[in-house]
């Protein structure tokens, strides 16, 4: 029995869960393509912790205006989450410390740990407030990127074509192709009802 469940501590069984898969691609590659029925707690234990070496690196970095003891407890989490998970033996302590380290991520890049309190809503802005900015060259990238996945919706055969189409526009209007508000510019005097849907 005790050997049973030595085993079972071992294995991870996401019951075909696809959408594990698809994401795990998406960050790394098609190196995980099948990796849906893998059951090993040796091959999610390292993707669990090269997701978090992810963060890591990206969260700070992806983060505008932060006081530094913000800063500080949301890098000591992280921190805290990859020492504890490099640590863990067991399919059960992995999760826990998974769920326990990103809930904690969460709250903290919301503003604030959560506290006790009554009812489910809790003032995570009472000591800073979560704003997004965005820069003509960030709205670019996000514009370019969802006219190149739905370029037929918008009258193009492809996304190379849709390329093509900006490409003419800045020769027409003699634009740098390169300067990133010129295509912020051709969205608006083009496809305006794309620029209004990320308003």
């Amino acid at each position: 029995m005790a050997n049973y469940d030595k085993n079972a501590q071992r294995q991870i069984l996401h019951g075909n869960y696809m959408p594990l898969e698809i994401f795990a691609r998406c960050l790394f590659g098609e190196r995980y393509f099948g990796s849906v029925n893998w059951t090993k707690l040796s091959d999610w234990k390292p993707f669990y912790s090269k997701c978090v070496e992810v963060l890591a690196a990206s969260a700070l970095p992806s983060i505008g205006a932060i006081d530094e003891r913000h800063r500080n407890d949301i890098k000591t989490t992280i921190e805290r989450l990859q020492a504890d998970l490099m640590k863990s033996k067991t399919k059960d302590r992995v999760h826990v410390v998974l769920i326990l380290g990103l809930f904690k991520l969460v709250f903290l890049l919301l503003g604030r740990l959560p506290y006790k309190a009554r009812g489910a809503q809790r003032d995570l802005n009472r000591f800073r407030t979560l704003t997004y900015s965005q820069t003509d060259e960030q709205l670019s990238w996000l514009l370019q990127g969802h006219i190149q996945m739905n370029a037929q919706q918008y009258g193009f055969s492809d996304s190379f074509e849709a390329d093509y189409a900006y490409f003419a526009w800045t020769k027409q209007n003699k634009r740098r192709h390169a300067d990133r508000s010129a295509y912020v510019q051709w969205v608006r005097e083009n496809l305006p009802e794309v620029l209004l849907a990320y308003k």
